[in-house]
């Protein structure tokens, strides 16, 4: 069976195999180390061996190397050992002022902190996205505690935001070490909307394996009270249209019909700023929460989150949302839906005046055990109250 070509997630080119961007020049191909004929000759012979270690001109080429990073034709770096790794390209899609740079900064500093570590998961940044991170996420918003600016639009024509790329590593005792980059897409809410501009700005979303939906809860209309200014006016259309437009890219991608399953996709809805919900009596206030992380304790960690998912939708249909979570329940795949809040509170002149997540490490274990990183025992059990809140909905 032919080795399928690779695919950049960016651009969508496919190639056999990545380039090297070389310090000296523009894309090479990676090389493949061979002996000449008369290395094959001569070793072991006249009574020498061969010189232990690369030769001089292997020395010589990696050298030359150092700084080479692998890339897409088109010039785009590709994820590390993407040839050879298992890769989760995320899309985190919302519309202007849901607060998905927020949520991906503290989730993306609390993983480099270590807070997979009890699962046995250590994390790093690649250095092309820890650099950025630095200076465009953690600084402003987590040292300075300033809020980050919306995300700036594209301008030409198929390009992709540059990710944020991870790369996941698990020991299990008595097994081999397991590798998994995870590639979060970070897209400007403006350009999620219109069906057009999703095509043309979001190609990575064509590529994706996961998504996951940044909704504010300002937006619904029994919740108005707790929106940001100018949130309430963009009432329910349009982040309903998203949806479904999401939904039909994800779905073309595959060459499937708008109602085809969506194998292998995984899906999570993440209710933000929901720290402004915990004064209303008909909030499920303990939805928002720091689970115990620990592989014992991951089944009834699903468990719970499939629970509190049926709990989350039955109270934003309370609050005008039976459309866009009909959308949400009907055309995406088995999606879950989690309480956040990032900041743990509300900006004064655009600083917080702390900063304490709660909840944003949930959608990141259940999209890891959906993918099979992790066990995903009480997952995928018969939740007779989800099911019942997804089939009241889908009637």
């Amino acid at each position: 069976m032919p080795k399928k070509d690779l695919v950049c997630p960016r651009c969508l080119e496919s190639f056999p195999v990545p380039l090297l961007r070389s310090p000296i020049g523009g894309p090479q191909p990676v090389p493949v180390p061979r002996r000449t004929a008369w290395q094959r000759f001569s070793e072991g012979r006249w009574g020498g061996q061969p010189e232990p270690g690369p030769s001089s001109q292997a020395r010589a080429a990696a050298s030359d190397a150092v700084d080479a990073v692998p890339v897409c034709p088109n010039g785009h770096r590709l994820p590390p050992d993407y040839a050879t790794r298992a890769t989760v390209v995320v899309g985190v899609v919302g519309l202007t002022g849901a607060s998905k740079s927020t949520f991906l900064t503290v989730l993306v500093d609390a993983l480099h902190a270590g807070a997979l570590a009890p699962l046995g998961i250590s994390v790093e940044l690649d250095e092309n996205s820890a650099d950025r991170f630095e200076r465009h996420y953690h600084q402003p918003l987590l040292v300075d505690h300033r809020q980050l600016p919306a995300t700036q639009p594209l301008l030409a024509q198929g390009e992709s935001p540059e990710p944020l790329t991870l790369v996941l590593r698990r020991t299990m005792q008595g097994g081999p070490e397991r590798a998994m980059n995870v590639v979060l897409f970070d897209a400007s809410g403006e350009q999620l909307y219109r069906k057009e501009d999703l095509g043309r700005f979001g190609k990575f979303l064509y590529r994706a394996d996961a998504v996951l939906v940044v909704l504010s809860p300002g937006m619904f209309p029994g919740l108005q009270s707790v929106a940001d200014p100018g949130e309430a006016a963009l009432g329910m259309a349009r982040p309903t249209q998203m949806l479904v437009n999401l939904a039909d890219l994800l779905r073309s991608a595959r060459g499937l019909r708008r109602d085809g399953f969506l194998q292998g996709i995984s899906a999570g809805v993440v209710l933000s700023k929901a720290d402004k919900l915990i004064t209303r009596p008909d909030f499920p206030a303990d939805t928002l929460r720091n689970p115990e992380i620990s592989l014992a304790a991951l089944p009834t960690l699903f468990e719970d989150v499939r629970h509190n998912s049926a709990r989350l939708v039955d109270f934003l249909e309370a609050n005008g949302g039976s459309n866009l979570l009909t959308t949400l329940l009907t055309r995406l795949p088995d999606p879950t839906v989690h309480a956040v809040s990032a900041t743990g509170s509300d900006a004064s002149d655009g600083a917080y005046p702390s900063i304490a997540p709660v909840g944003c490490l949930e959608p990141l274990l259940v999209l890891l055990a959906r993918h099979g990183f992790l066990p995903s025992e009480g997952l995928d059990a018969d939740d007779a109250d989800f099911r019942a809140a997804g089939d009241r909905l889908g009637r």
